[in-house]
């Protein structure tokens, strides 16, 4: 359902499975939040590795593009091919047609192939001969992740946490106990994966130039998630006093995630 609610509010009518490059047209909300999600190499690499396409009638999944059999891309894996063929975006429906009652694959090429590329055509063959399709379902995503199939953002939030560091014995888990308001154990989350907006990291996603990075408070070094919580010395000062209020003694930690 909020599949739909965002196509609508959104106008995207971008029907891919799973995004490999930017949705190309109007940068709307939506788009740019997809776009960025597409750059970010380490969300990408989870998404692959945690998707399994499933394929129905084959209209959503591009044959050459799509990684949807054996966890791999036919066009990196015959590169020779894919460069001679017509249709090197067609999706998987387009590429196959019914002969009697059985499904053939048909390739368009743009010259007869010769040589090796018979015996790779060959070898594609085998890979395709396990593929079933269902013209009565759509293609669709598994989440591998979760038992059910389905995607979670809580799924993927825990695949996006760092590890439980070994040395000071601290667990993500522990954030998400409800004991301070949603927000402040979310902006504790994003704190600790190093994914708030400070200007170090507008700097490396290209928002801001490298001259601007300096925390704009102390003036002295780069606004950083480590420096504008713990070590910018007008910040540390408040620290003090809130440590001495409560009656204790401490020592900066060196990063947010360490406390």
């Amino acid at each position: 359902m909020w599949k739909d609610v965002i196509k609508s509010i959104h106008n995207t009518n971008y029907s891919k499975l799973l995004l490999q490059a930017p949705i190309p047209g109007a940068a709307t909300t939506w788009t740019q939040i997809v776009n960025h999600c597409v750059k970010d190499n380490r969300l990408q690499d989870i998404m692959n590795e945690q998707s399994l396409v499933l394929i129905g009638n084959g209209k959503k999944t591009m044959f050459w593009l799509d990684c949807w059999i054996n966890n791999s891309c036919l066009a990196e894996h015959f590169p020779n091919l894919f460069q001679l063929s017509n249709e090197k975006e067609a999706s998987i429906d387009k590429m196959r047609m019914w002969e009697g009652y059985e499904w053939i694959w048909v390739f368009s090429w743009i010259r007869p192939l010769r040589g090796r590329n018979i015996g790779l055509l060959d070898q594609l063959y085998a890979i395709l001969s396990i593929v079933h399709m269902d013209k009565d379902e759509e293609d669709r995503l598994i989440w591998k992740d979760n038992k059910s199939g389905r995607f979670s953002v809580k799924s993927l939030c825990v695949l996006l946490s760092p590890e439980p560091s070994t040395n000071n014995g601290f667990s993500f888990v522990g954030i998400w106990k409800g004991i301070v308001p949603l927000k402040v154990e979310i902006f504790c989350w994003m704190a600790i994966i190093n994914i708030i907006n400070t200007r170090c990291m507008l700097v490396q996603i290209g928002i801001l130039d490298s001259s601007e990075s300096n925390c704009p408070i102390c003036l002295v070094e780069e606004e950083s998630v480590d420096h504008i919580l713990l070590h910018c010395h007008k910040h540390r000062l408040i620290w003090s006093k809130i440590i001495k209020w409560w009656g204790l003694v401490w020592c900066c930690p060196k990063s947010f995630s360490d406390m």
